[in-house]
C-alpha cells in the first residue's frame, strides 16, 4: 500500500524461512516494505532498541508506526488494514 510505513525486520541471513515466508505473504499482498536486518550472532536482539519492537525479542518483527507483530503467522495474517 504507497505510503504505509511498513517495517519487516529480519535476520542478517534474510534466507531464514521464518523471515522469508513473512517477506513472501507482504509481497503477495502488494504491501509496500522496507527490511531491516538484524544480526542474531551479535546479539542485536536483545538490544533495548529492538526489545521495544518486538515483544519476544525474535525474528521477523513487522512494525507499523507503534504497532507490531512479532511472530511469522501473525505477520502472515496482517492485511494492512485492508479487508480481505
Amino acid at each position: 500500500m504507497a505510503g504505509q510505513d511498513l517495517t519487516l525486520y529480519v535476520d542478517a541471513n534474510i534466507y531464514c524461512p521464518y523471515a522469508m515466508s513473512a517477506f513472501v505473504a507482504l509481497a503477495e499482498k502488494r504491501l509496500a516494505f522496507g527490511i531491516e536486518r538484524v544480526d542474531l550472532r551479535l546479539g542485536e536482539q536483545g538490544r533495548e532498541i529492538y526489545r521495544r519492537l518486538s515483544i519476544t525479542c525474535r525474528v521477523p518483527a513487522l512494525v507499523h508506526g507503534d504497532f507490531a507483530l512479532s511472530e511469522s503467522p501473525a505477520i502472515n495474517e496482517f492485511s494492512g488494514g485492508r479487508v480481505s
